[in-house]
């Protein structure tokens, strides 16, 4: 008998069917094979494996409006095998979020301020749950039996989202409210200073995936052994005590000079997103995450050996992404939107160098790129600068370009300071000998803007 489920949250926009149109496809854009590129050197003894154009990539990152994403997941013939949704939506803050950054040498230090995204809603709580709660309909309907959802959320609007998940998951299927607990300034002086979170699990059935977690025994603990009230008998587990469910050892990033810091607002903890991909999914599972913002997921997936699915419509949530796969050293993903949708993106203005070639024997080569010019769209072409490399965050070559999906084989980017650091701007990479090269080069620049340019190579010397 299925579980009656008589609580509800009502406003006047409340739409309770939720559109599946079955003509939802999605278009691949990039392929990403992981080999980044610091300087000139060393990339001559071996290159990156081709991935052959339709090969299945287990990890993809879509471009664009979660709906139509998890609209295309569920008309899809085999509908994704998701172990674990985690979410970070946005908080109905009603702010716009941007990213501070400061690019060139430090005698000439030039502030840039990007967009990431707005939290603001005009139709005030009404349209933050026009979007969020179709999108958790979609979310229940993607998960597998034994999966799970952690969505992450603040003070703003949580009591209204555990409502939500009462009604769409059923509060049957609650099993955490958990606290994560940070610190940091506050000035206020008429409430207690707002420092924690709340991430709310809910499971698909009761048949979840859990693997339980443990913490370090408190000192006080370790130094009495045994309490008095259990007695001698019982002994201190060896992996800690059980975690409960108020987290009080994982900080923020709250440091600009943070190694983990990568300059997007909002951007959690790897050690946050581990543990409760650890505790949540099994080995081996999917992990989404719809609002993917940074691409922490992604990173720890890969470290966890868990394949992804992540999605966001902010070109810098992309690129942050992307270079943060790169940096980590990600297996190959793909790069997806909808077939219909806009991409925003403003090119700027690029001039490649002729390339030059050196052969290595009958079957390889060696071809030498580089940008000769660069001009981001967001500068006026009348305004002056010293060095446009510093414009650049980093660069992708695809050695094969078909016009269509850019195959990504290496990606040029700064040894260690992300944007202090020059960039290399000629490269010589290993590639195999063929009548005619179509050779693609794509910029992104600082202002999370891609511009891209080709240029062929054809006979063989």
């Amino acid at each position: 008998m299925e579980n009656k489920r008589p609580f509800r949250l009502v406003w006047d926009s409340k739409i309770t069917a939720v559109s599946r149109p079955s003509n939802v496809a999605l278009q691949e854009m990039q392929r990403v094979l992981v080999n980044p590129v610091f300087d000139n050197q060393e990339y001559f003894e071996s290159g990156p494996e081709y991935q052959p154009r339709g090969e299945a990539i287990q990890n993809v990152y879509y471009y664009g409006d979660n709906y139509e994403l998890l609209q295309a997941l569920i008309s899809e013939p085999v509908q994704p095998q998701i172990d674990l949704i985690y979410i970070d939506p946005p908080y109905m803050t009603d702010l716009d979020y941007h990213s501070a950054i400061s690019v060139g040498a430090y005698s000439d230090v030039r502030h840039i301020n990007r967009e990431a995204f707005q939290d603001r809603w005009p139709g005030g709580l009404d349209s933050y749950l026009d979007m969020l709660y179709p999108r958790l309909q979609l979310m229940r309907e993607v998960l597998k039996q034994e999966g799970s959802i952690l969505v992450h959320v603040d003070w703003h609007a949580s009591h209204y989202v555990r409502v939500l998940l009462d009604e769409i998951f059923g509060p049957e299927n609650f099993i955490n409210e958990i606290a994560w607990c940070f610190g940091g300034g506050s000035s206020s002086r008429r409430y207690f200073h707002r420092k924690h979170d709340l991430i709310f699990w809910y499971a698909r059935s009761p048949k979840y995936t859990y693997n339980p977690q443990y913490r370090p025994y408190t000192q006080g603990t370790v130094q009495r052994g045994l309490t008095a009230v259990k007695g001698d008998r019982y002994k201190l587990n060896e992996e800690g005590a059980l975690m409960q469910d108020w987290w009080v050892d994982i900080s923020k990033i709250l440091s600009p000079t943070a190694r983990e810091n990568l300059k997007y607002p909002t951007q959690k903890p790897k050690e946050l997103l581990r543990r409760l991909i650890v505790a949540a999914s099994p080995p081996g599972g999917r992990v989404a995450d719809f609002f993917a913002g940074s691409g922490t997921i992604a990173e720890v997936c890969n470290e966890m050996g868990r394949s992804w699915i992540l999605g966001d419509n902010s070109r810098l949530a992309l690129q942050t992404s992307l270079y943060r796969l790169i940096r980590s050293g990600s297996p190959p993903f793909t790069i997806a939107r909808a077939e219909h949708a806009m991409l925003g993106n403003a090119s700027g203005k690029m001039i490649l160098k002729k390339p030059g070639r050196i052969a290595v024997d009958a079957n390889t080569q060696l071809i030498t790129i580089g940008i000769e010019y660069f001009h981001p769209a967001e500068m006026d072409e009348r305004e002056a600068f010293q060095n446009f490399a510093d414009y650049i965050e980093f660069w992708e070559i695809d050695l094969d370009f078909d016009g269509k999906v850019f195959n990504s084989h290496y990606q040029v980017i700064r040894p260690k300071q992300r944007f202090k650091e020059p960039i290399a701007l000629d490269v010589t990479v290993r590639a195999t000998v063929r009548e005619e090269h179509q050779i693609a080069v794509k910029v992104w620049d600082v202002y999370a803007n891609q511009t891209l340019a080709a240029v062929t190579i054809h006979g063989n010397y």
